[in-house]
This record gives structure tokens, C-alpha cells and sequence, in this order.
């Protein structure tokens, strides 16, 4: 009989953020105590810099190598523009994907959201060509450009699929409800679009776009891996 001995989680951070981020120290000391899995904090190649133009179909690319570089399946999880990539990951390579966590997605917005960085910000842009993203603490500032940014409005996955959006893995979705560069309700629509048969979508009272991953998130994304943790087993047993 075939025993699953590890799930293999890959945590993406957020633009201006990185691999040290609040979500993925806390996702790490989470994991610390599971001895089946395994988590590792994803570096892009370019996970900011103002040298060289951001691109998020570049992250979605360095995460397909990464999961493409064994023969494993992975868990994804991300923070914000990240999940974006996540997302079109998941859909795009299902017999890779097992589960996915996505925080605050930044999905189903236009280009409006560039005033969130400050006010004026977009009028800037159209201005100038090019805006400066600020770090948060420890991360890295990113140089975007109108074309770039048109690029992640255009492929976001809320966009480019149908009525249905092709994820077929078990999801959970946690979204603050003061969220003022990604209205939760993005979220609520992008959980009613998704195929899978298990979706988990928490709207956290009191916080905005940046939250700790508070007791009750925890335990939702242990009862996901409860249940990738079943799927996994299964897959696995249908095999021998």
C-alpha cells in the first residue's frame, strides 16, 4: 500500500514585499510542527528591483520551473499580486497543483488601484511612464511601467476565463474586510467563479490589505490541508 509522506508547500510573497514577509514567517512556524511537509519561501529572480521592469507572468514562469523541477505536486501559496500568479499556475498546470492559500488576491482591478500607492500616483504614471512601488519592511521596491501593469490587469484570471474559472483544487481565500487596495468583494467573486469542489473563503473583520494570520485563518488552512492531505492519499492509492 502507498503512503503519502510529504506535501510540498511554496509560499509566494507579494510585490514590495519578500521572502521574509510577516505571511511567510508565520507560515513557517505554522509548518514547523507538521513533519509530513515540507515549506520553502520562494525567491524569484526578480522580486524587485528599480533596474529592471517588474513582470508577473515573469513570477508565474519562475514558478512553474521551480515545481517543474521534480516530479512532485505542490501546494501554492501567496500573497496579493502574487496569487495572481498562483492562480494562472493552478489553472494552467492542474497535475501539478494540490491545493492553494491565497491572501488578499489582487484580482479584479483596473488601473485605478495605482492611486492606492498615493494619491495622484496614476496620473503620474500616465505622465512620466514609470512609477517606483515603495518596500514594505525588509522587502523590495519594484519599477513598474504602464505596459507592465497593463499586462497584469490583462492576464488576470478573473478576466481571461470564462463564466467558470478553471481551478479545480481545494481553496482557501482570506481577505480583510478594510482592505483598501483590493475590495474584499474582488475575492467573494473569484470564490463563486472556481470550479473546485472545496472552497474556503474568510473575510477577516477589522483589518486591511496587510493582517497577521490570525488564529481562525490558521485553522482554516489547517482543515485545507486536512483535505489535500486526503486527495493526495487517494490520487496516490488510485495508483497502485
Amino acid at each position: 500500500m502507498g503512503v503519502l509522506k510529504k506535501l510540498n508547500v511554496l509560499y509566494c510573497h507579494g510585490l514590495g514585499s519578500s521572502i521574509n514577509c510577516r505571511h511567510a514567517t508565520q507560515l513557517q512556524t505554522f509548518f514547523e510542527k507538521y513533519k509530513d511537509i515540507y515549506f520553502e519561501k520562494f525567491l524569484y529572480k526578480n522580486p524587485g528591483s528599480l533596474d529592471s521592469v517588474w513582470s508577473v507572468n515573469d513570477w508565474r514562469k519562475d514558478v512553474e520551473n521551480r515545481i517543474d523541477s521534480n516530479n512532485d505536486r505542490w501546494i501554492l501559496m501567496a500573497t496579493s499580486g502574487a496569487c495572481h500568479a498562483a492562480m494562472n499556475v493552478a489553472k494552467n498546470r492542474k497535475e501539478k497543483i494540490a491545493g492553494l492559500f491565497l491572501m488578499c488576491p489582487g484580482s479584479g482591478l483596473d488601473m485605478n488601484f495605482v492611486n492606492t500607492i498615493q494619491p495622484g500616483a496614476l496620473q503620474y504614471l500616465m505622465k512620466k511612464g514609470s512609477i517606483n512601488y515603495p518596500a514594505s519592511k525588509n522587502g523590495y521596491p519594484a519599477l513598474l511601467t504602464v505596459e507592465c501593469l497593463e499586462e497584469f490587469l490583462n492576464t488576470d484570471i478573473s478576466k481571461t476565463s470564462p463564466k467558470v474559472i478553471d481551478i479545480q483544487c481545494p481553496v482557501l481565500t482570506v481577505h480583510g474586510i478594510e482592505d483598501n487596495i483590493v475590495p474584499v468583494e474582488n475575492s467573494k467573486k473569484l470564490m463563486q467563479r472556481m470550479a473546485s469542489t472545496y472552497k474556503d473563503f474568510h473575510r477577516i473583520p477589522g483589518v486591511d490589505h496587510n493582517f497577521d494570520l490570525d488564529e481562525e485563518v490558521l485553522k482554516r488552512l489547517g482543515q485545507l490541508m486536512d483535505v489535500i492531505r486526503e486527495n493526495e492519499s487517494k490520487k496516490l492509492k488510485a495508483k497502485i
